[in-house]
């Protein structure tokens, strides 16, 4: 089972989705994405149009969908944050919906560091995992701040995915007790480094995911990180984590159903 941890099916189209299926792409985490800003309506839209339409089109083509919710830092609107935040908990009661997030620090702003805490609140209160991102700029400071933003909120480590780690921060953020989520990018982590980190670190708390439908990605990067994983001459059961059991096991979704 391939289990991509970070899927936009929204950018993608149906033949994009058959293509994953048939390159073994079983089940994906749909998180919310930092294209909707501005009010609360269009961010209330976004999360409707993950759950009314991106996972009935990933169920069509046969691909086991989920969601993560919640206010990107890169979406937080000007006016009316409270509102949103009292309406989430009635978004994530919704079957498919096993996670708070993507959310994070994109350039650490007062009101990103603010809707980043209270929505860390509402996953401890809710006691669901969290999907945080980390920004492509100035990654490596970016992540060691929101590492401590995650340290005094006082969320339990193992209810946490950082994705976006790098050859950098991975050591830390596992050494923290995080999950660690790596991107697999052909322009900042390829298929094959990826590997050689998994060779060196082994299969705990490590996921992989691609983020493919949000701009420029590798659409069969977890296939080919599979074969690459085989080929490097890892156990079948390190490689079954590291592509799919580990995503299910942090996002509980066995349960969930």
């Amino acid at each position: 089972m391939l289990f991509d941890a970070r899927l936009h099916p929204a950018g993608l189209s149906d033949q994009d989705l058959e293509t994953l299926r048939f390159f073994g792409v079983e089940s994906a985490l749909v998180p919310c994405d930092a294209s909707p800003s501005g009010t609360v309506k269009h961010l209330r839209a976004h999360f409707d149009q993950l759950l009314e339409v991106q996972l009935p089109r990933l169920e069509r083509a046969g691909i086991d969908g989920w969601v993560a919710l919640g206010v990107h830092p890169l979406a937080v609107p000007r006016r009316g944050l409270p509102e949103l935040l009292q309406l989430l908990p009635q978004y994530l009661d919704h079957p498919r919906a096993v996670a708070v997030g993507a959310i994070g620090l994109s350039k650490g702003t007062g009101p990103e560091l603010e809707a980043f805490t209270e929505q860390l609140a509402l996953a401890r209160r809710l006691k669901l995992p969290v999907l945080v991102c980390t920004p492509a700029v100035d990654r490596q400071a970016v992540t060691r701040r929101t590492l401590r933003v995650l340290k005094s909120a006082q969320i339990d480590a193992g209810s946490v995915l950082v994705e976006g780690v790098t050859p950098a921060t991975v050591k830390t953020v596992l050494a923290l007790g995080h999950w660690a989520g790596l991107t697999l990018h052909p322009d900042s982590l390829t298929v094959e480094r990826a590997v050689a980190l998994v060779r060196a670190l082994g299969a705990e708390r490590l996921v992989l995911l691609t983020g493919a439908g949000d701009g420029s990605s590798d659409l069969v990067g977890l296939a080919r990180a599979e074969h690459l994983l085989y080929k490097a001459g890892l156990t079948g059961a390190v490689v079954a984590r590291v592509t799919g059991q580990n995503a299910a096991q942090f996002l509980k979704t066995r349960r969930a159903r």
